[in-house]
């Protein structure tokens, strides 16, 4: 609630303050806050489904880590003058590649269904699925994310945003992957699942 009050607040903010639709027909930024606020509160219902889930794990916080760094990233966007003073083609491809991560996201976290969690957890015959985004790659959803927030970056673009993606958000999600796998590889078939798939990039990592 907290996250959403301080986008609206943000938002209005910066269409006070930092207006560069003016002469167009509607106010791009405002339509991306808000795509991003249905985002916020599609998750939230997978949030609150996770009450009735299996038994948490220690994730070593690096789901506050991981929180607070997507959080960051929005926020900063908002708040920070963007170098881009004029509506441009860098516009449109931001706010493409967001719509890409955000889909490519909720995609990945309706094919896991129930054994899907925003926190690590250990979960009564679970099985490994191999279809949909994870026939390619083994965490789609951070994928996603990250997906998600690099067209943040490049629609909002300020050095601030590219900072904290780069040094918080980026490194979270590594650390988390990192963290989350020492449970995965403990549920039969993740070893060679795991060894048909690389993480993130496929071929890369």
């Amino acid at each position: 609630m907290l996250l959403i009050a301080l986008i609206c607040l943000l938002s209005l903010c910066r269409i006070t303050h930092q207006n560069i639709w003016i002469n167009s027909i509607t106010n791009f930024d405002i339509i991306f806050a808000s795509v991003y606020l249905a985002w916020i509160l599609i998750e939230s219902k997978v949030s609150k489904e996770e009450l009735n889930k299996g038994n948490k794990t220690s994730d070593y916080g690096t789901c506050e880590l991981y929180a607070i760094g997507q959080a960051a990233v929005f926020l900063s966007a908002l708040w920070f003058t963007s170098v881009w003073k004029f509506p441009n083609l860098f516009h449109f491809m931001g706010f493409t590649i967001f719509l890409v991560g955000i889909a490519y996201r909720l995609w990945a976290i309706k094919t896991l269904g129930k054994h899907y969690s925003h926190i690590v957890r250990e979960i009564d015959a679970h099985k490994i699925v191999e279809s949909g985004p994870y026939r390619h790659i083994r965490h789609p959803a951070y994928a996603g994310m990250i997906l998600a927030n690099l067209g943040i970056v490049i629609y909002f673009f300020n050095i601030t945003t590219l900072i904290l993606f780069c040094l918080i958000l980026i490194p979270a999600i590594i650390l988390r992957i990192i963290i989350e796998e020492k449970t995965l590889f403990r549920i039969d078939g993740y070893v060679k699942f795991a060894q048909n798939r690389k993480r993130l990039i496929p071929g890369v990592w």
